[in-house]
């Protein structure tokens, strides 16, 4: 019954918003008479309101609410809508649609009030978003995200990652997605009878079929994407890594990856567990933090750790020192590696 009443008073006192806005002389019998409950509910509501922000007033004629309140209705053409909604030269750096964007950013600073105008006139002077580019075209971003939307099955002329030579392929496109410094197709691959990302920048050319596709109703993006590091997937491994004080500070500011622990210790050092899906993404990124850095396991990523090194002093002319053996498991690594320096190897979970 508290949840119904509750639920009463929300679509209430909604409604009382749309009638103070009318203008229309509403008082407070009036609105008792209307919605069937006594006058002293009706001063809690409108008292419910203004706690809120609302700015309701009341005079001889009745309630209203000041029109500066509300945002006037904004006019936007299809092209205006997408660009706000969808903001592509954010990511990419292309300015095609730059004409479009100002449009619509003027029509809605337009409705706003002058003090709210002016301190979102200010804000966008002083504030910047400069991505890398991601080379897109904008043709074929365009069909792609045009058949995603109305599940339309396509046929896309697509270089690989590690070999320029084209290849037709059909897919359900499902969705779009920005990782990292570039957007992806994930969708269902006719060709290779699977889910695949594609990246859309190695999209030569776009056909739209007129076949219709459904995708699965227990198809989730973010269970997609679960263990992924940026982009790549595969079969996920338990990784365990030591992070030296500047590294543990940057990793604990970046986005927490799904299951990850970070077990913190007193000088500042961590040991950061995690299963992921594509260890080779994991070592490039590893590598940034050079010194502060040491793979525990397994070991596939320490070698490709050590060989990103390795390759790094060959390019510099200086021989490669042959690195440490890995360790064949988890169970082999020494304690010292994830244990507080001079003390005891803490629990798993501990942060």
């Amino acid at each position: 019954m508290a949840s119904q009443e509750k639920g009463r008073r929300v679509s209430r006192l909604l409604e009382m918003v749309t009638l103070f806005q009318s203008g229309s002389g509403w008082t407070a019998r009036s609105l008792a008479e209307r919605f069937g409950v006594s006058e002293t509910r009706v001063f809690n509501d409108v008292r419910a309101l203004r706690d809120a922000g609302v700015p309701v007033r009341r005079s001889r004629a009745g309630y209203r609410i000041a029109p500066s309140f509300f945002l006037s209705s904004v006019r936007l053409t299809p092209q205006e809508a997408l660009a706000l909604l969808f903001p592509v030269e954010v990511f990419t750096g292309a300015m095609a649609s730059a004409e479009v964007q100002h449009s619509a950013r003027t029509k809605l600073l337009s409705c706003l009030p002058p003090t709210v105008r002016r301190w979102a006139e200010e804000l966008s002077q002083r504030s910047d978003v400069a991505l890398p580019a991601a080379g897109l075209n904008r043709e074929v971003f365009a069909a792609v995200s045009a058949a995603v939307a109305e599940h339309r099955r396509i046929a896309i002329i697509y270089s690989g990652r590690t070999t320029e030579t084209l290849r037709r392929l059909e897919v359900d496109p499902y969705a779009v997605v920005f990782r990292k410094h570039a957007w992806y197709l994930v969708g269902f691959s006719v060709t290779h009878k699977e889910v695949r990302k594609f990246r859309v920048s190695r999209i030569g050319a776009v056909e739209t079929t007129p076949l219709r596709f459904s995708a699965p109703k227990d198809f989730s993006l973010e269970r997609y994407f679960d263990a992924v590091w940026y982009v790549f997937g595969g079969k996920p491994q338990e990784v365990g890594i030591r992070l030296g004080p500047r590294a543990a500070r940057l990793v604990r500011e970046r986005k927490p990856h799904p299951g990850q622990t970070i077990q913190g210790f007193s000088d500042g050092s961590a040991f950061y567990r995690a299963r992921v899906a594509n260890l080779e993404e994991l070592a490039w990124w590893l590598v940034q933090f050079g010194d502060q850095v040491t793979v525990a396991y397994p070991p596939a990523l320490r070698d490709l750790v050590l060989e990103l090194a390795r390759g790094v002093l060959r390019a510099h002319g200086v021989p490669a020192a042959h690195g440490p053996q890995p360790y064949a498991k988890a169970s082999q690594v020494p304690a010292d590696m994830i244990a507080e320096p001079g003390g005891e190897v803490p629990p798993a979970g501990q942060s």
